[in-house]
């Protein structure tokens, strides 16, 4: 029966420390996100170069990295033996490479002022090319040639150029230093450019957050837990000695429960009332954030934004089971080490 039980915790505990470990890369992945948002029009606000003419004017007070672009759906792409596929266009002004973070695969982003050059996705690159190695390659867009300069992720026909100073832009993408800069103050900024209150709101610290605080939970809890058995552990102990060594186990654990705390829960100040009398501060905020979220997936998304809310699901669910196979190691840790989920260990225990 303690080899079962020796056996069944150490399986259970190896597969949680996998999905933790999982959860911890995928966060990792997607952490340069939570430092991003993304603000969508309906219609085009302003053109490329009173974009570019607002930036430089403001280039001394440290301003985000801001692309810009338009997207038209459904183009039509000619590649090697005439070959056409369909996707999206997109002209972009502005940092290109703020608009597909983390996504350039192979080649580079074409330089400023190269017109003539893109970036396409993979799938376009094998559909086109029959690789997803095309640089160098040449696609036919609405009567204009362009060399392939790069190569992005994704599974969707996609092709970027760089946009004339006199197109019209309709959405935008910020990058700041910091991930707790707050959404009000990217909204602020477009504002005071574009003129126009943004009709939907990417806000990647949101989703950055909520990553961190279910990475988090497994920590949390497994200290929480561990904390509780050795005060009781202590308390049982006549020895002074042993005694204070458990209390000493406990007061570890309880701190590393309060720094995880500290650690996973960081907001931007848009998550704190300015008084805290009001207290429909949260229940407005939740339904808003919720309301804001429904909007985004019924909307068509970039692919930087998508690719967060992909890793945001990820990482959750990934914390979640680990937290589930951390409780099943918890109630099958042997008896004799741990007095811990005494129920637990009698249902298991007449189950064998």
């Amino acid at each position: 029966m303690n080899k079962n039980r020796y056996g069944a915790f150490i399986l259970w505990g190896f597969l949680a420390l996998a999905c933790w470990g999982l959860a911890l890369t995928g966060f990792l992945e997607n952490r340069r996100g939570n430092q991003e948002f993304t603000l969508y029009y309906d219609s085009p606000v302003l053109t490329g170069k009173e974009m570019e003419l607002f930036i430089q004017e403001r280039e001394e007070e440290g301003l985000p990295s801001v692309a810009a672009w338009k997207e038209t759906d459904k183009e039509s792409f000619t590649g090697n033996a005439d070959l056409v596929r369909h996707g999206s266009f997109l002209e972009v002004r502005g940092e290109m490479k703020t608009l597909f973070s983390r996504q350039l695969i192979q080649g580079n982003f074409p330089w400023k002022e190269d017109y003539q050059g893109c970036v396409i996705s993979r799938r376009l690159s094998q559909e086109l090319f029959g690789t997803d190695k095309g640089i160098g390659n040449e696609i036919q867009v609405e009567g204009e040639s362009y060399l392939v300069r790069g190569i992005l992720k994704g599974e969707e026909n996609l092709l970027a150029v760089w946009a004339e100073e006199d197109q019209e832009l309709e959405n935008f993408r910020l990058s700041y230093d910091s991930d707790l800069e707050p959404v009000s103050q990217a909204e602020e900024f477009l504002y005071q450019m574009t003129g126009a209150e943004p009709d939907r709101t990417f806000e990647g610290n949101l989703y950055g957050t909520l990553s961190r605080f279910f990475l988090f939970l497994p920590i949390l809890a497994g200290s929480f837990l561990v904390g509780v058995c050795s005060l009781r552990t202590a308390g049982k102990q006549r020895e002074k000695r042993r005694k204070l060594f458990w209390y000493l186990l406990a007061g570890i654990f309880w701190l590393l429960f309060f720094w995880g705390l500290g650690r996973s829960v960081r907001l931007s100040p848009d998550y704190f009332p300015s008084m805290w009398s009001e207290l429909s501060f949260y229940p407005q905020l939740i339904e808003e954030k919720i309301k804001g979220f429904r909007e985004l997936t019924e909307s068509s998304l970039c692919q930087a934004d998508s690719y967060i809310l992909g890793g945001t699901l990820e990482t959750v669910l990934l914390a979640l089971s680990g937290l589930f196979f951390e409780m099943l190691a918890a109630a099958w840790s042997p008896k004799d080490s741990w007095h811990f989920t005494p129920a637990v260990h009698r249902i298991k225990e007449k189950r064998i």
